[in-house]
């Protein structure tokens, strides 16, 4: 096989591009600030009408017992999807930016561990079985820079946290690995809408504002992360085929 034929494949003859394919960048930018434009506008539309200081001050108002099931109902809620966004705006609107996005990060990561759990112990063996080629791609996908991988995932504004659990437990990946770099990945949005929900609950249009920008920072940040772990992906990729030759 000529040299340029064998550097577009990999050694088991996947194409790089379906091997990276994951890794692309989604192209949710617009979509992302739209949606934060949408959340703004409606927050401060409801915070006329809905009194939203009484519904965070009656949750922090029952003390242990409402950090207890704010948590609990967190760690299911992302369990089964709910977007970690939403749980950080109620806690920064109840709790403020630091105290909310504390309780928030420990619910999602909670909630991304029950899931992953529950892919490992349940759905590993039987997916593997039925599907290997998709368990092995994965696994491949992981072998290196697993944890910056991760990272750059979850900064995506518009990714799919319940996927991702899902399919983490289907590979060898460390389980304190994966959690690790979610908590690293969660921190940037999540205290974007912390810092949101916080604005409405003291009506500061300045931490509006800032919530905003840094929304923008988080989206270049994992801008910047997904492709430079593409390009090395790709470089991989062809490096082991050139070996190969």
């Amino acid at each position: 096989m000529p040299a340029g034929a064998s550097a577009a494949k990999r050694r088991d003859g996947a194409p790089v591009s379906r091997l990276v394919g994951p890794l692309r960048m989604p192209g949710g930018t617009l979509a992302a600030l739209l949606l934060l434009a949408v959340i703004v506008v409606s927050g401060a539309l409801l915070g006329r009408q809905v009194p939203l200081e009484a519904f965070g001050a009656r949750l922090e108002g029952r003390g242990t017992s409402g950090i207890a099931l704010f948590v609990a109902l967190g760690v299911l809620g992302t369990a089964v999807g709910l977007p970690r966004q939403a749980l950080a705006f109620v806690g920064g609107l109840t709790w403020g930016t630091v105290a909310g996005l504390s309780l928030s990060l420990a619910a999602a990561v909670g909630g991304c561990a029950l899931t992953l759990w529950i892919s490992t112990r349940l759905l590993r063996d039987r997916v593997a079985r039925r599907h290997p080629r998709f368990v092995a791609a994965l696994a491949r996908l992981l072998e290196h820079d697993a944890f910056a991988k991760i990272v750059a995932l979850r900064l995506q504004p518009l990714g799919t946290n319940l996927l991702t659990n899902l399919c983490a437990g289907l590979t060898p990946l460390s389980r304190r690995t994966f959690l690790a770099a979610s908590l690293v990945g969660y921190v940037p949005q999540m205290l974007v809408f912390a810092l949101l929900g916080s604005g409405l609950r003291v009506g500061s249009g300045e931490r509006l504002l800032a919530s905003g920008a840094l929304l923008l920072l988080s989206l270049a940040l994992g801008a910047w992360v997904w492709r430079r772990h593409l390009a090395r992906a790709r470089r991989r990729a062809v490096g082991e085929d050139a070996d190969t030759v």
